[in-house]
């Protein structure tokens, strides 16, 4: 027993160490949406072939069913907090977050989404609010200098409290990138591409997920130091909170071949640790099939629930991410990772 628990400790401690983390999250998704993915792609399921497998807990500190706000929380800092609450604890103390950790150790960061670039996933890795919808959440996000945010909310500038977007990024030291025609002569040490939203936040047209994943780790792997990057598709939630199975698919495939960008690019480095999962599910999905032996898509609500989801990983330091585990575990994890320590 001894001779085991030793092999077992010294595993541990010479787990390798990656260079770049890659975080990709599809909002809202559980078991039945990755069988819906599977079933969608076939043979070309590339989140299936990632070899570390584990489920994660998703409950937040006030309630058994969170919302994406303290998830995200939990998984950008490895604690736990109150439901809508961003990036601090429920005393309202800021929470270091991986993207932190990264800029801490000098990496390039990154985040890139297909719904408003401030909306409660990617703003919990880069800003501290009590509520998810609290002013001045995207101008904190500017002040990180993080160096690729990519997002939707276009639209949404220079009506209600936002300022216009010219106004926005004006002595921000961000390039603005405001069409998908625009992102592969784009220059300078921070980018901020930001489009018109979408229906159930699918893809934006000419700038799909997954071309937006390749472009942003193209800006970002040049730093001798590596990088983080975050990159969410929230069309998987959008889609389930309405029950529409049609869009679920399209949100399903799109993320799958992002992921596919990022397992291309690890393999290909061999330094990369990629990390894929949701951050809570949605639509209490199930999956069964018709009278005709069809596969069928089935909703039991329009809201989020308490299911365990599950986690994914490949590369360097992946296999702390197998078992069944917490979202804060993920997310203490993640920051080990970023800081090269165990």
């Amino acid at each position: 027993m001894i001779h085991f628990l030793a092999a077992v400790l010294l595993a541990a401690t010479t787990q390798p160490v990656p260079k770049n983390v890659i975080l990709l999250i599809a909002d809202g998704t559980g078991p039945a949406h990755m069988t819906v993915a599977k079933q969608a792609r076939g043979a070309e399921f590339r989140i299936g072939t990632m070899p570390v497998l584990g489920l994660q807990t998703t409950q937040c500190a006030d309630r058994n069913v969170t919302d994406s706000a303290a998830a995200a929380t939990a998984l950008a800092s490895g604690f736990k907090t109150n439901h809508e609450m961003l990036g601090q604890d429920p005393d309202g103390k800021p929470l270091m977050t991986a993207l932190d950790a990264a800029e801490k150790r000098g990496k390039s960061t990154g985040l890139v989404t297909t719904t408003d670039f401030w909306d409660a996933t990617p703003a919990a890795f880069a800003a501290h609010a009590k509520h998810r919808h609290d002013d001045g959440v995207a101008e904190q996000m500017l002040r990180k200098n993080i160096e690729v945010i990519v997002g939707t909310g276009m639209q949404k500038f220079g009506k209600d409290k936002m300022p216009t977007f010219e106004a926005f990024v004006k002595d921000s030291g961000y390039t603005a990138i405001t069409a998908p025609a625009q992102l592969a002569a784009a220059k300078g040490p921070r980018l901020l591409a930001v489009f018109p939203g979408q229906e159930r936040d699918l893809d934006v047209p000419d700038a799909p997920l997954p071309l937006l994943a390749r472009w942003a780790i193209d800006q970002l792997d040049d730093d001798p130091d590596g990088f983080f990057l975050m990159i969410e598709h929230e069309g998987t939630d959008s889609s389930s909170h309405q029950n529409h199975a049609i869009d679920l698919r399209r949100a399903l495939i799109s993320f799958d071949e992002t992921v596919g960008v990022a397992l291309d690019f690890a393999k290909q480095r061999g330094d990369t640790l990629v990390v894929v999962t949701g951050d809570h599910e949605t639509g209490g999905l199930r999956v069964s099939e018709f009278k005709t032996g069809r596969f069928r898509i089935e909703w039991s609500t329009g809201d989020h629930t308490g299911t365990a989801i599950p986690i994914f990983a490949y590369g360097p330091g992946s296999a702390a991410f197998a078992g069944f585990q917490d979202n804060t575990d993920v997310g203490k994890k993640l920051i080990a990772a970023v800081l090269g320590t165990r």
